[in-house]
């Protein structure tokens, strides 16, 4: 019995030796995918601030002086 759990240990372990240079691609990725997250959230919060600002400033100034 002890052999024939080496035995599949050991096929075990040589299958998930043959995946261990993916795992470096696979953190590359999730690197890539947080900066591009990351990137397009503050994008984002930037133009919602830039919205924001535009309607503030749309409220100070009256419309007819606008219109003129």
């Amino acid at each position: 019995m002890k052999a024939i759990w080496q035995g599949r240990m050991t096929q075990a372990a040589a299958r998930y030796g043959d995946h261990a240079p993916m795992a470096a691609v696979c953190c590359s990725a999730c690197r890539t995918c947080t900066t591009t997250n990351l990137v397009a959230l503050a994008l984002g919060a930037g133009a919602g601030a830039l919205y924001a600002t535009v309607r503030f400033a749309e409220r100070l100034v009256p419309r007819r002086a606008r219109s003129a």
